[in-house]
């Protein structure tokens, strides 16, 4: 197998798109599941958003696919959804690009005071050994 070159750790611009894009999709899919098992709060809002929704996307379904499965509709309907909603919210990404930079610099402080406490510790026992010599 060949050797592999290590991953590069992503920007925090990229980490910031893609948690607006797992959060919106992850929204979606228990939009979908919360209405596919009748759960109260989530199945009333899901069918009052497809309603609203369905007037402006089933003629375009119809068009495209003819006889329209309401399922499918209501799919089409939940991730055009959330694509609107993740292409809304792109101007948070500068606020959670500030948030992981500063969660990046903790990080390296940390990890910092862990090497200098290191490097103390190893100064200190040479002290003692040349000290006993």
């Amino acid at each position: 197998m060949p050797d592999q070159l290590p991953r590069k750790s992503k920007t925090p611009a990229q980490e910031a798109f893609e948690t607006l894009a797992f959060f919106w999709g992850g929204v979606a899919v228990i939009a979908f599941f919360g209405w596919q098992y009748n759960i109260p709060v989530v199945h009333s809002i899901v069918q009052q958003v497809n309603r609203a929704m369905s007037l402006y996307t089933l003629a375009l379904l119809q068009k495209t696919f003819g006889h329209v499965n309401p399922i499918l509709g209501l799919l089409f309907n939940l991730a055009a959804l959330a694509t609107i909603l993740f292409v809304l919210s792109m101007p948070l990404i500068p606020m959670l690009e500030r948030l992981f930079i500063r969660d990046l610099i903790r990080r390296g402080e940390r990890e910092g005071r862990k090497i200098e406490a290191v490097r103390e510790g190893q100064q200190v026992r040479r002290a003692k050994k040349n000290h006993a010599r």
